[in-house]
């Protein structure tokens, strides 16, 4: 008999917890231990000790003998927020890239392997000639502008047994080898961004900014794709709208350090601030394909 109340009293535990954050969240002003005692029907003595161990882990605080959520249980709803709303609340920056490029646009995370780059949000460019590829598709690491920002920003750990177990297949002329890719990632771990030239396709090429989560952590790439000879001509500008979408998106999914995180040049920099648009709200982009 004591066996089963103690398989019991666990997910009671647990559920007590949950119940003491959900009446809290509700709270705008907190609740005193007599009300939550009531109103959970719980002794004082038992949810005393279970409130001493929400607070000492951050998850409630007391203000004037009442109890609020504390910062771990704030971080962890912001936390579950982005889990649902990702890759939905990127779209407006999606868009807005794309009315100021006119090209494709990918937002791209890494595949569960951990050796690619899957793309969860396309906006495909509306020209003639343009960038083409769908949500879904996979394409490798060290080869493309989305995979190379993720690339960069992973631990050394994973960036090292990634680059010891890939072969490195020279797709075009123009696709980098192992020397090469450790020369570039360098330079995306100061800037940012990368253009990536004829990497995987002859003609076809990229820049991408790599996204930060609150942590701090590569959540995610944005892509400007299209022939290479219109990014050329546009490399400037393209590259200075996808750093300031990246940033956008970062602040969006609660990254509030500098950009990009651990640079030399970040560290020198000012606190900061959201970036700034030069132009309005973004055109629609569900114009049907030409």
């Amino acid at each position: 008999m004591q066996d089963t109340d103690d398989k019991q009293a666990g997910p009671r535990s647990v559920l007590r917890v949950m119940n003491v954050l959900a009446m809290l969240a509700d709270s705008t002003e907190g609740k005193t231990l007599a009300a939550l005692s009531d109103q959970l029907d719980l002794p004082k003595t038992s949810l005393f000790s279970l409130l001493k161990a929400l607070e000492a882990g951050g998850y409630i605080r007391t203000a004037a003998g009442r109890y609020l959520l504390g910062a771990e249980a704030l971080k962890l709803g912001s936390s579950l927020r982005q889990a649902s709303a990702f890759p939905r609340c990127a779209r407006p920056t999606l868009e807005w890239l794309a009315s100021e490029t006119e090209e494709t646009i990918l937002l791209g995370v890494l595949a569960e392997s951990g050796h690619e780059v899957t793309y969860v949000d396309v906006i495909e460019s509306e020209k003639l000639l343009r960038f083409a590829v769908r949500v879904g598709n996979r394409r490798p690491l060290y080869c493309t502008a989305a995979g190379n920002v993720l690339l960069a920003f992973m631990t050394e750990a994973e960036r090292a047994a990634y680059l010891d177990a890939t072969p490195f297949v020279r797709f075009t002329p123009r696709t980098v080898d192992r020397a090469e890719l450790d020369e570039r990632i360098a330079q995306i771990r100061e800037t940012g961004v990368v253009f990536d030239i004829d990497g995987l396709i002859d003609g076809a090429s990229g820049v991408a900014g790599a996204v930060f989560d609150e942590s701090g952590t590569v959540r995610c790439s944005i892509t400007i794709a299209g022939p290479t000879i219109r990014l050329r001509d546009h490399l400037d500008h393209f590259t200075g709208l996808v750093r300031t979408a990246a940033e956008e998106l970062s602040r969006i999914l609660n990254y509030r350090g500098p950009f990009p995180p651990g640079s030399l040049a970040a560290a020198l920099e000012p606190p900061p601030e959201a970036p700034v648009r030069k132009r309005g709200r973004p055109k629609s982009s569900s114009a049907p394909r030409k």
